[in-house]
């Protein structure tokens, strides 16, 4: 058959294609198939409806309804009436969705029974056809209705006449309408026919909404179009998705970056769940199979991860991803796997797709290049060779529906398209996004920063879930939505700070300009299209918001189990509690009490046993471990007891300080000599200010914390006698993570600390050690600085020498983190120097200001001490060898 030069000559190739499975949909448990012979006579029939009602060539007409084998119907009528189709978001705002009608011009609208009152509101002069409706009803038209009529003559269209309306997803603010010709689209969808990647028999998974341009042309017409049947998933979670795959005997998968993501993520995630060594077996075989895909080898990844593409999908081969620029990474670990990906880019304007890359014609991180007869251009590109991305060729739009201002600022003098977006083209023809023209931050020093490759960094990071880059007066910042879920089963009283943590750490992989000067969080999603792109424009205030602490107007609305909950005494004594403790809030159950409330480790401590002296109520710290919402508080309170609270550990809690067995001394003795030959052989360790040192015990030694090197040059720092009458504080996540690990840290009496479960235990066990006149090492900021620099000393230790007042060791440990900083596996050869300042005098800490306010005032000038060290200079440097 003749390439097809508009969309009715299309429809009468797909009817030739018989009795083969055209639409395969999944709903409320069942399955429902349309052959290709079937979805032509039901557009048939629905365009004899259609003409019969006055629709013909020109006339606008609006599908306003979910992804089903009815909207594919409705289509195809429209496309045979020789109307134009406006495909239209049902979630759209009433505003938004009147103007678009009016814009298109829609005399005519397919929608669903819900919709139908809205519809009839906003524009009445549409008419109304229900889709979902399967009996003839005497108030409205419905789909029965439209079948029923008899037969029409219907207009033939040419080319150049306008087929669908589309709208853009509205990122930088208003959408703006699309009118796409015959032409426009045939020239995408014949491009792609034409590389052959799917045929008859094949079945594509469409879970993207039909009323973006990308999943209509790309997820639609073009599978039809070579008799590739499509497969509706019941919806869009995971399972629904992978149900779908496996019954509908997928082959191929329409998608975003974003799913792709998610389903590399969760692979993942399978894989790390089992036993060693399989995960380290796995990364293994990744990372042969990508080495052999790169060569052009694609045998090794189809054997050696069979049974997992087996598992996801069995017949699927082909994955293609558009709407948004994919992570090479994600590209290249699917690759490896065995699957083919098709990549490309384009826009509303281009009708969808401009570029691609093709198997056996790919360049991994890359747009592809330029489909058939489409030309690419870079404008007023600078020393990097980045410029605007301008386009020209059959697929391209003229302009603007009803708006001629906007039609003028998007074409160049000589005929060119403005895409908006800025890249690359390099010496292969290759294009390279690098972000949209209007996204690109700014900074105060005129650095550009394109954020999409530094957000997929930023968003690897622990217990973040999604972020948001944005310029705030000529900085950097974030908008961050924790993984609430994340930090529940991690349990995390410090939840801002490990946000924090997390994100400094990505951030020593990024160059300067990239790192952040401070994040906000946010409770909801960030606000994105249906094909995931965020709508930055709605960045900054949301980010101004989300500093304030807004909640948004919905989260008042309280569901009848949050009342249910409310009404339980209990409960209802606690959420007063909290009410009179922050009057200044408007508290709402979805906020996190660590960052809205800021509550942090010690603050719950304090709260919980406010609680029980106030109400009875007591928590235990596994209990508060799970916390991480208002809500999550109210539900644990509801099923805790009322009994007192329990006693401080006993002699028998305290392992280390124990006396050691003659083979553990043996081992300790050995270590301390084989760790001062290491740290002065390797490392050139200085020690300042030893004299400075109390000559008797209890100390508590406090150290700035930068890497994992920092106990161990404190350890061969301190002398002999002093440092075998020392305990330690160490992070379970650490030290007590295996059984030689744990052994090692009874040899070094290190007490199990986990600044996010056990506060409570770990400053009750630090207080025993201090009162059994034993030296204890405190790393006041909690965890290792990401960056290098001094964190905030969190106001635990502040309550450690309000209860046990000993003398405090300021100690600043320099050269640690350029040996082995945050990040890197093993640690390189670099000086590291420990300075050791003049003990601070508890009384001179302790004021008679409130107890919260006291522990952070002390935490407080702990650090100032600390910080001063940093740049002081011994006359006299204390050598360790000599005493």
């Amino acid at each position: 058959m003749a390439i097809p030069r508009t969309l009715q000559e299309l429809r009468s190739k797909i009817a030739a294609q018989g009795n083969l499975a055209a639409i395969v949909a999944y709903a409320g448990g069942s399955e429902e198939i349309w052959s290709f012979t079937e979805l032509a006579g039901v557009s048939t029939r629905a365009a004899n409806g259609l003409v019969q009602r006055g629709i013909g060539r020109g006339s606008g007409v609006a599908i306003i309804a979910p992804n089903s084998p009815r909207w594919i119907g409705a289509f195809w009528a429209i496309v045979a009436a020789g109307a134009t189709a406006v495909p239209l978001d049902l979630q759209t705002n009433d505003d938004e969705l009147a103007r678009m009608l009016k814009i298109a011009g829609c005399r005519l609208a397919f929608t669903t029974s819900a919709a139908r009152q809205r519809l009839a509101t906003l524009a009445p002069s549409c008419r109304p056809i229900i889709l979902d409706a399967d009996n003839n009803d005497s108030t409205a038209e419905t789909w029965a209705n439209l079948l029923a009529q008899p037969g029409a003559e219907f207009p033939v269209v040419t080319a150049a006449d306008e087929a669908v309306i589309v709208f853009t997803s509205g990122t930088t603010g208003t959408p703006k309408a699309v009118p796409l010709t015959h032409t426009n689209l045939l020239t995408n969808v014949n491009a792609i026919a034409a590389a052959r990647l799917v045929g008859r028999g094949d079945r594509a998974l469409l879970p993207l909404p039909l009323y973006h341009a990308y999943p209509l042309t790309i997820g639609m017409l073009t599978p039809l179009a070579l008799g590739c049947g499509i497969v509706l998933p019941a919806g869009i979670s995971g399972p629904e998705i992978v149900t779908a795959m496996r019954q509908g005997h997928v082959t191929t998968l329409i998608g975003v970056p974003r799913l792709y993501t998610a389903l590399l993520d969760n692979m993942r995630r399978g894989i790390a769940s089992q036993p060693f060594p399989m995960p380290a077996l796995v990364s293994t075989f990744l990372a042969v199979a990508g080495w052999a895909k790169r060569q052009g080898i694609h045998w090794p990844g189809r054997i050696l991860f069979g049974s997992i593409r087996r598992k996801v999908a069995p017949e699927l081969r082909l994955l293609v991803s558009g709407g948004a620029p994919i992570s090479a990474e994600v590209e290249e670990a699917l690759g490896a796997i065995g699957w083919e990906m098709l990549t490309g880019y384009g826009l509303v304007e281009t009708s969808s797709m401009l570029t691609y890359n093709l198997p056996g014609a790919t360049l991994l991180g890359s747009a592809g290049r330029p489909i058939p007869g489409m030309e690419v251009r870079i404008a007023n590109a600078g020393g990097d060779s980045i410029g605007e991305i301008e386009v020209r060729g059959p697929s391209v739009f003229s302009g603007y529906r009803g708006d001629p201002t906007k039609t003028g600022e998007a074409f160049t003098g000589d005929g060119w398209f403005r895409t908006g977006d800025l890249g690359s083209i390099d010496s292969k023809g290759f294009l390279h996004i690098e972000a949209r023209k209007s996204d690109t931050i700014v900074l105060a020093d005129g650095k550009k920063l394109f954020p999409d490759e530094f957000e997929a960094i930023y968003a690897a990071a622990p217990l973040v879930r999604e972020i948001a880059l944005l310029g705030q007066n000529g900085v950097l910042v974030g908008l961050v939505v924790p993984d609430f879920s994340a930090a529940r089963d991690f349990g995390t009283l410090r939840l801002g700070d490990a946000i924090r943590e997390g994100l400094a750490t990505k951030a020593q992989s990024m160059p300067s300009y990239a790192r952040l000067t401070g994040f906000a969080v946010a409770h909801d999603a960030l606000p994105r299209t249906q094909l995931g792109k965020i709508r930055r424009h709605l960045l900054p205030s949301l980010y101004a918001a989300a500093q304030r602490h807004e909640a948004p107007p919905a989260a008042a609305a309280l569901s009848g189990e949050d009342r249910a909950l409310l009404d339980r005494p209990q409960v209802a004594a606690v959420w007063g509690s909290l009410q009179r403790r922050f009057p200044d809030r408007s508290l709402q159950l979805d906020w996190s009490p660590q960052i809205d409330l800021g509550i942090d480790s010690l603050g719950w401590v304090e709260l919980t046993l406010a609680l029980e002296r106030e109400l009875g109520v007591v928590l235990k710290e596994s209990d508060i471990a799970r916390i991480v919402t208002l809500r999550d508080l109210l539900r644990e309170v509801a099923e805790a007891p009322k009994t007192e609270a329990g006693a401080a550990p006993a002699d028998a809690e305290a392992p280390w300080l124990a006396p050691l067995s003659p083979v553990l001394a043996l081992v300790r003795k050995f270590g301390e000599f084989l760790l001062r030959l290491v740290m002065h052989g390797v490392f050139d360790l200085q020690v300042e200010g030893l004299e400075l040192l109390p000559s008797k015990a209890p100390m508590l030694i406090c150290p700035n914390h930068v890497s994992y090197l920092d106990p161990f040059a404190l350890g061969a720092a301190l002398p002999g006698g002093i440092v075998r009458h020392t305990c330690w504080g160490g992070w379970t996540g650490v030290a007590f993570t295996s059984r030689l690990r744990r052994l090692f840290s009874h040899a070094a009496r290190i007490i199990p600390i986990d600044p996010d479960r056990a506060v409570a235990s770990a400053l009750a066990m630090a207080g025993l050690t201090l009162e059994r006149r034993w030296n204890l090492v405190w790393f006041p900021e909690g965890a290792r600085s990401p960056d290098g620099t001094l964190q905030r000393f969190l106001p635990g230790v502040g309550a450690l020498i309000e209860k046990h007042p000993v003398p405090i060791v300021p100690v600043y440990i320099d050269g640690s983190f350029s040996a082995w900083p945050a990040g890197r596996k093993f640690p390189r050869r670099r000086r590291v120097t420990v300075r050791f300042g003049k003990p601070i005098q508890p009384e001179s800490l302790i004021t008679g200001r409130a107890e919260r306010i006291r522990d952070e005032e002390i935490a407080g000038a702990i650090r100032a001490r600390v910080v001063a060290l940093a740049n002081v200079q011994y006359e006299q440097r204390a050598d360790y060898h000599g005493r």
